[in-house]
């Protein structure tokens, strides 16, 4: 059985709980509650039913990575978990990173979507600020009903997630700690973390 972060950090970055229809799934132009509350559910939907037809973590892998590019702001969220070494490292590193660092999110919480057993997410409700939101959840049927935080912000006319945080810890900020980790252990060099990044997605 899921415990409250494991399950927590699956649901978060696999998106995969809800109970909508796979076509309920729309983009709003701006913050507005109710559509907001609709995205997210039916972003939902699309990760349950994608991932579910897959029967391996590389199949799961697969179908979580095209979720993650179109709704995730990943160049964003690569540059956040990098922090003051992402200035440091040359343009060239910079987009290998940023490609690297997806393919390892869509790898690792795409093999954690395979301990999903039928919970469901629940909005309790909408923060709106202007062109950014908060979308408060819960996770029904999980050990604690832990609580799912969805950061949202308009980019170039799209709502793109910009950050998740379960039970109050910034999956961004999760990673940023253990990233500036290893390239602080590796002397500062972000190529030593590219590298380790793509040898962890290719065992996964």
């Amino acid at each position: 059985m899921l415990n409250r972060r494991s399950f927590g950090m699956a649901a978060a970055s696999a998106v995969a709980i809800s109970v909508f229809a796979p076509f309920a799934l729309v983009r709003p132009a701006a913050a507005d509650a109710a559509a907001l509350e609709i995205f997210i559910k039916g972003l939902s939907t699309r990760a349950i039913t994608d991932l579910s037809a897959a029967t391996t973590d590389k199949e799961r892998a697969a179908r979580l990575l095209p979720i993650l590019q179109e709704f995730f702001d990943m160049p964003a969220l690569a540059r956040h978990t990098l922090g003051a070494y992402w200035r440091r490292a040359t343009p060239e590193e910079q987009a290998e990173y940023v490609e690297v660092f997806t393919q390892y999110m869509s790898a690792v919480y795409g093999k954690r979507f395979s301990e999903y057993s039928g919970q469901t997410l629940a909005v309790q409700r909408v923060r709106e600020d202007g062109e950014r939101a908060t979308i408060f959840t819960i996770v029904e049927g999980a050990e604690g009903k832990p609580r799912v935080d969805w950061d949202v912000a308009v980019l170039d006319g799209k709502q793109m997630i910009t950050d998740v945080r379960v039970e109050g810890l910034s999956l961004a900020e999760t990673h940023r700690q253990e990233f500036t980790s290893v390239i602080s252990s590796k002397g500062g060099k972000v190529q030593a973390l590219i590298d380790i990044l793509k040898k962890k997605v290719a065992s996964l």
